[in-house]
């Protein structure tokens, strides 16, 4: 036991430091594919929120054109910065208590193994999805991620359309 306390006291600040950020970092690389996946989707909400915008202007979307230019406003760009950043606090804060305080645990969702840090970059990753598809929908009046909500079965609708009926919990 004294060998263990020696070994931390005679650590500098800075080592004392990478021994606990090492385990956060660990967590972060493990999860890298994810992170991008969802910082693409986060970019792709950002396009086609740019596009629902033009299109509600009635400007073509044409980078190339000044006007293109100056119909997109600084305000709705810092909204995506700080929803990225209040994401990526939110994934930082679950990584930090499942590696510092829980342990990394699995969590089985749809017959796959998922730690709760994973399940955590998944949660940004759905909202954008939707938000993607919403943006889509405003422009083209039509959105294909509705369409295949309803070849999900009954309760799994009733989740995204908010109806409750009696025979979905079997009274």
């Amino acid at each position: 036991m004294k060998s263990v306390l020696l070994f931390f006291s005679n650590l500098s600040k800075l080592k004392k430091l990478a021994l606990l950020v090492s385990p956060i970092l660990t967590l972060l690389l493990s999860m890298k594919t994810a992170l991008i996946g969802l910082s693409i989707l986060i970019l792709l909400d950002l396009l086609t929120g740019i596009r629902k915008n033009l299109h509600q202007k009635g400007i073509s979307f044409n980078p190339l054109k000044k006007q293109f230019w100056k119909s997109i406003k600084s305000y709705l760009l810092r909204q995506t910065w700080r929803k990225t950043y209040e994401y990526g606090i939110g994934i930082v804060v679950v990584i930090i208590f499942e590696s510092l305080v829980f342990g990394v645990t699995s969590v089985e969702v749809m017959d796959k193994s998922f730690t709760i840090s994973e399940l955590a970059v998944v949660i940004p990753a759905i909202i954008e999805t939707w938000s993607i598809f919403e943006n889509l929908e405003e422009v083209s009046k039509n959105n294909v991620l509705k369409r295949l909500i309803t070849l999900l079965p009954q309760g799994v609708q009733n989740l995204f359309t908010g109806e409750k009926k009696e025979d979905d919990y079997g009274i």
